[in-house]
């Protein structure tokens, strides 16, 4: 009967050794999922700060951007008033110097010291009011030309 009782105490001890191995391996599995999950976080953590890093990199791109638009919108309304306001003086001009060609055939009529169209200013159907336009005309094209 000894020898039974000694199997079944090495038996019991067996078990209790296996229960306890088994014990210390699943321990040891949950430690290493519980460091698994932990380095997830920690890496989880450093893409949500790239990713709010990126967000705040594209904010201010999209600020500078609407900034420059703004900024060019402001450009061509300006463009757009000188422009006018060139548009407004080039009609100014062409009035002030059809009245000054108009007083100049008048004093040129009415001055008795003078021969009579031979003072070289333009006069109507003489041809140099034509030039004269035509060179004005130039000269505001190329204002308006844009360059290559």
């Amino acid at each position: 009967m000894k020898t039974v009782v000694i199997i079944v105490l090495a038996v019991v001890v067996v078990v209790a050794l296996l229960l306890a191995l088994r014990r210390a391996t699943a321990a040891r599995r949950l430690e290493s999922r519980r460091e698994e999950a932990a380095q997830l976080r920690d890496q989880a953590a450093e893409h949500d700060r790239l990713a709010r890093e990126r967000e705040a990199g594209a904010a201010e791109a999209e600020a500078a951007a609407a900034k420059a638009r703004a900024e060019a919108a402001e450009r061509a309304a300006q463009a757009d008033r000188l422009a006018a306001e060139a548009e407004r003086r080039g009609e100014g001009v062409a009035q002030a110097r059809d009245l000054r060609d108009e007083h100049l055939r008048l004093a040129e009529d009415r001055d008795p010291d003078l021969p009579a169209r031979d003072n070289g200013y333009p006069q109507p159907g003489d041809g140099r009011d034509d030039l004269e336009e035509e060179a004005a005309s130039e000269e505001e094209a190329g204002r308006h030309r844009t360059r290559p």
